[in-house]
Formats: C-alpha cells, structure tokens, sequence
C-alpha cells in the first residue's frame, strides 16, 4: 500500500475512533496476519464476516477491544480480527496533524449518517424523474434527498452533481457517505452512495428498487470519477 494512501485512510478512521472514545491515545501501530483468517464486522464471533484476510497482509490497528484488534484494510473498511492471527509490529509516525483530524473526524462520522440513513430506503422502488424517498426515486433523485436530510443540497441530475458538487477524490480516497459516478465517454449517467468494502447503495434502473451492491456491478456504464460532499 502506498504511504500516502495509507496515512490518508488512518487519518479518517483513526479519527473515526475518536470519535467513538475507544482509540489508543497516542500509539497507532501496524502488523501482519499470521495466518489465514476472516474478519468481522464487529468484534464478535457471532458477527457478520466481513472478509479473509490472508497470512502476511500488513494491515494497520487502529483499535483494541478484548480480544479482537479493530484494523484498517485497503477498502476502507474498519474490520475485526481476533488477536491470536494478528502481531503488531512498528509504531506509524506522523499519521495525524492538529489542522486534518477535525476534518477527518467529521467525514467520516457525517459519512457514517449516510450510509445508516440510506440503508432506511432499501427497497423503494425506482422511478424516472422520482425525487420522493416515499413514493420512489431515480438515482440522482435518491442522491439528492439522502443529502437533503443533512441540509445539504444537490444539483438534481446525476451529471450536475458530478459537474457542480463537492470534491474530486480518487479510488484510492473514497470513504462511506462518499458518490460514485458511472457513464461513458465523459458523459455521467448514473450516481451512487458508496457504502464501503466495495459496495455500493443507489437507486438502479426501471424494475428494480434501491439496493446495496458491488462498486462495479453497473452494466456497461463503467465508473466516471468520484466526489466528497462534507
């Protein structure tokens, strides 16, 4: 993993931590699988499993809770592995600064009311031109109302939102809460909230209704570009 991509990915979820009062104050270390092993997505073996983790991934820690280390891995995604398949080795320095915790502490907790607010919208039913998370929505209509409720407005269309809204980010960058663009051409034609561990929540096509699904699952249109809003 690249430094840079790793101290901007540790900086947002280390203040994620933070923000849940369960971080180490000053230590924030990495270290190795040991061994073949799944994640989950709370430190439980009764949880949901996120993902295997293969033995020699070196991953970062950014939280200790009983018996499971909370790491980071390349998705974003903050997972749990138990602590007898994980050593932690060195300490990371310079990950944080005075100035870019505030903010990384906001995007990530704003992006994580997101996300929990748009998965309320599972099932609505799409509809051209639909802007009513009530009676049904197209997908730059879903981006926009899931925003609206943070007091955050968005262009209506899926290509003025890429066009006027927020922040250009990369792959590499993309945090919950934040939209993923799809089209062809230089032309965008569909939005999408990212969730995180490559998903995707967004409101698809004619037929179908909102749905969480791969980042890549979006027939031909391939991905555009992506944008920060908060």
């Amino acid at each position: 993993m690249k430094k840079g991509i790793l101290k901007s990915m540790l900086i947002a979820f280390a203040a994620f931590t933070i923000f849940t009062s369960n971080i180490w104050a000053s230590d924030i270390n990495k270290g190795l699988v040991k061994e073949d092993t799944i994640a989950y997505k709370a430190p439980s073996e009764d949880a949901e499993v996120t993902c295997y983790l293969s033995a020699g991934e070196e991953l970062v820690v950014v939280e200790e809770i009983d018996n499971y280390y909370a790491i980071l891995i390349e998705s974003n995604e903050l997972v749990y592995i138990q602590k007898e398949y994980f050593q932690v080795s060195n300490q990371i320095e310079d990950v944080q600064t005075e100035e870019a915790l505030p903010k990384a502490i906001r995007q990530v907790q704003k992006g994580e009311e997101v996300i929990n607010y748009a998965k309320q919208f599972i099932g609505l039913s799409y509809k051209s031109g639909g802007n009513n998370l009530k009676t049904g929505v197209d997908c730059s209509g879903f981006t926009q109302q899931i925003y609206a409720n943070f007091n955050v407005k968005l262009q209506r269309s899926s290509r003025d939102q890429y066009k006027t809204d927020g922040i250009k980010i990369t792959r590499s960058e993309l945090l919950p809460g934040d939209l993923v663009f799809y089209g062809v051409n230089g032309n965008v034609r569909h939005v999408a909230i990212y969730v995180g561990n490559d998903r995707i929540i967004h409101a698809p096509v004619p037929g179908k209704s909102v749905c969480i699904v791969p980042i890549q699952q979006r027939g031909d249109d391939p991905i555009i570009g992506y944008k920060r809003i908060f």
